[in-house]
């Protein structure tokens, strides 16, 4: 996966709550240490505080972002796109003639995203990320991919880069366009229903 960009405000306010909550969690560390009259080395001691950031950054990145009580309360606005998509795109290549099918495999934590979309004819990887949360017609995905043509691809199709553009509706759907770049410059659509959502 790779790191993506978001325009939430949560990334400066989330981390600021988790140094207070370790920072609270090492005290309590400490006083129960204290009330139990024991003794620890000072390399247990001196760390606690980081570690506990540490553990309670790794729970909330990798899984407690997205409990919906956090988005119920507005703490964290970035939607959960993680899980697997399917549904079709249409191509300038032949002037939208035809429908492929396409699947699509999102990979998701708090900071880190991996999108992957597969036709018959080839293999898409996300390079890059962002997810706009504040825009009028929902969140938004933006992504740069770079696309691996199938063996049995149409002649002439080579490696290529391009952009996406996705909007998530309320209906748990994707929509929005792709333009490929240097050597295809095509256009088109992408329309995706969400079909399961990975398991923490």
């Amino acid at each position: 996966m790779h790191p993506y960009a978001a325009d939430s405000k949560e990334s400066r306010t989330i981390p600021l709550a988790l140094v207070a909550l370790a920072i609270g969690a090492a005290w309590c560390l400490n006083r129960g240490l204290t009330a139990l009259a024991l003794q620890v080395p000072w390399w247990v001691d001196a760390p606690s505080v980081a570690s506990f950031y540490g553990a309670l950054y790794a729970l909330f990145d990798k899984w407690a972002w997205r409990w919906g009580g956090f988005r119920k309360l507005g703490i964290v606005k970035v939607p959960v796109l993680l899980g697997r998509w399917t549904g079709h795109l249409t191509s300038s290549f032949d002037e939208y003639a035809a429908t492929k099918d396409a699947s699509v495999e999102i990979s998701q934590t708090w900071t880190d995203l991996r999108v992957i979309l597969r036709t018959t004819d080839s293999t898409s990887r996300s390079l890059v990320g962002s997810v706009l949360t504040e825009a009028s017609i929902g969140p938004v995905i933006s992504y740069e991919y770079q696309n691996d043509p199938a063996p049995g691809a149409v002649s002439g199709m080579a490696i290529h880069y391009g952009t996406a553009r996705l909007v998530l509706t309320a209906a748990n759907k994707l929509d929005g366009e792709y333009y490929s770049g240097r050597g295809r410059q095509n256009v088109g659509r992408l329309s995706l229903q969400r079909q399961t959502d990975k398991k923490p």
